[in-house]
């Protein structure tokens, strides 16, 4: 059954195009490890009510693939639309997701028990499942990476500062088998994980959301987080040890050149975590913010500190640092694990991740001849990284509901 029905696409005060779009009824569900990346993807309509934005209507029905198309068809009349290009992005986030999870249910695999690194689904079990081969089960990872790298050059053409996107989070759900069995609904899955009912259900029981442009830069950077994993377990060749149900002494690099993408990825991750807060530390408004600046009223109940945000850019800051090779990584953590590390030499992470050694992980060859020096450099007061940051971090987002807190962040 679908509704017809003749929509303004509105763009933060620009004039948005008129299309005519078809809005059939359904539903779909996820969730993710790092489950506030999730809940961005997500909106549901009340009752008979308009839908708030074209995308929440068709995030509500779980036709994804016609929103998309419709959202490119009204970027193609108006690309100065930058609502509808917020909406697009959104929906190809969950794209993601939603097919990771189907070839996860194609080929058996539980999500939640399997440990992965980087993702977490509660994908239905598939009795009639055939264990995937390890080309195969590459093949889901470089899917996943290139519909990630689809929704974060969406994202990353916004331009309007003022952009808003207004959406409903309740009753969004994902099929994850592709077909009627798959469907959970993710309010359930968030209210399972927090041992009950949230606080907002009561005063906001939409769990209405409006996602603005230092959203924008969050859901960019989760983008580049979950890249940066997906990329580093490609550049390694596991399949000896996939094969062979063990782990092996010593794996071996199978596409080197992923760790350099892996590197850009977290220095992306460090620089949007950065446009992100400059952009809520701006506002002046209070809108139903998902990720809200000290006076503003978050929507979870999981207020943030100004000394909590201070202390996470000082962090990001240290990481960037790292991984552009603007600091080295401290010969004394080093020689920790490696006593023969000579002193004052820190480690150049970006020379090591731009031209690695195949044999990357080769402990016994670590232990006996020690990193090359071409990787190595003198340390001084402004070259050297410092742990106490990310100690920081972990002392200011110690207590209740701390990891929560962090893992929202980015």
């Amino acid at each position: 059954m679908s509704m017809e029905q003749s929509l303004r696409f509105p763009s933060g005060g620009r004039s948005g195009g008129r299309v005519r779009l078809i809005l059939p009824a359904g539903r779909s569900a996820v969730r993710i490890s790092i489950a506030a990346a999730v809940l961005l993807s997500a909106g549901v309509a009340c009752g008979a009510a308009p839908p708030v934005s074209p995308a929440e209507a068709f995030l509500h029905e779980g036709r994804l693939s016609e929103g998309e198309t419709a959202l490119l068809l009204t970027l193609d009349a108006d690309p100065t639309n930058d609502e509808a290009r917020f909406g697009l992005g959104v929906l190809q986030f969950v794209q993601a997701v939603e097919r990771l999870g189907q070839a996860l249910h194609e080929y058996g695999v539980n999500g939640q028990r399997s440990g992965g690194i980087f993702l977490r689904l509660p994908v239905p079990p598939n009795e009639d499942a055939e264990e995937p081969s390890y080309k195969e089960a590459c093949r889901v990872i470089d899917l996943f990476l290139a519909d990630l790298d689809r929704a974060e050059r969406t994202l990353a053409g916004i331009e309007d500062d003022d952009v808003k996107l207004r959406l409903r989070l309740s009753k969004i759900t994902l099929n994850l088998t592709g077909d009627e069995t798959g469907r959970v609904a993710l309010i359930d899955v968030l209210t399972s994980l927090n041992g009950g009912r949230f606080e907002f259900q009561e005063i906001n029981p939409d769990f209405r959301v409006h996602f603005d442009r230092g959203d924008v830069a969050w859901l960019r950077a989760y983008c580049h987080l979950l890249s940066a994993m997906g990329e580093a377990v490609r550049a390694v060749d596991w399949e000896a040890a996939y094969n062979e149900r063990t782990i092996l002494d010593s794996v071996r690099l199978g596409d080197p050149q992923r760790l350099r993408r892996a590197r850009l990825h977290v220095v992306a991750v460090c620089e949007l975590n950065r446009e992100t807060w400059e952009h809520i530390r701006d506002e002046t408004d209070d809108d139903y913010e998902w990720l809200p600046h000290p006076r503003q009223n978050d929507q979870l109940g999981l207020p943030i500190s100004d000394a909590q945000i201070d202390g996470w850019l000082r962090m990001m800051d240290q990481i960037k640092g790292l991984f552009t090779g603007e600091r080295l990584f401290p010969s004394g953590l080093i020689q920790l694990g490696l006593q023969n590390h000579p002193a004052g030499q820190g480690l150049n992470v970006k020379t090591l991740l731009d031209d690695p050694p195949t044999d990357l992980m080769n402990e016994g060859r670590l232990r006996k001849e020690g990193i090359d020096p071409r990787y190595l450099e003198a340390e001084g007061p402004d070259n050297r990284f410092e742990p106490l940051a990310i100690l920081g971090v972990v002392q200011l987002f110690s207590g209740p509901f701390g990891i929560a807190r962090s893992v929202r962040m980015n």
